[in-house]
């Protein structure tokens, strides 16, 4: 999706006219006093980036496959480990607080399958 705001300055800019939701968890107890996980999607935009070759390649190393990275404000970020986009779950592995005040999520296609967690 093109940008819909128009770009000044460096490079650098990125424009946060995507949306995501960031995955976060809490255990509640049902009739039968039994835990279970409850995840809670919380909308935020976003801008969706490409991993580049040496993240790739260094992931694969480790074991991991890098699928995309996530651009979006780091004040909005409390440390979520998992991220739903365009209908994908995504794990992220690795994050980077950027200059700008914005954070990069790196994430990989998340393990066990990507039902839709939102009807859990």
């Amino acid at each position: 999706m093109p940008s819909l705001k128009q770009s000044k300055g460096s490079n650098q800019h990125v424009s946060l006219d995507d949306v995501c939701f960031l995955m976060s968890s809490t255990i509640i107890l049902d009739e039968l006093l039994q835990e279970i996980e409850v995840f809670l999607p919380e909308l935020v935009y976003c801008s969706r980036s490409s991993v580049g070759q040496k993240e790739f390649t260094a992931t694969m190393q480790a074991g991991l496959k890098a699928e995309m990275t996530i651009i979006m404000n780091h004040d909005e970020y409390d440390g979520e480990k998992e991220l739903e986009y365009n209908r994908v779950m995504y794990s992220v592995y690795r994050t980077f607080v950027r200059d700008d005040g914005n954070i990069e999520l790196y994430c990989e296609v998340r393990v066990g399958g990507n039902s839709d967690i939102r009807n859990s």
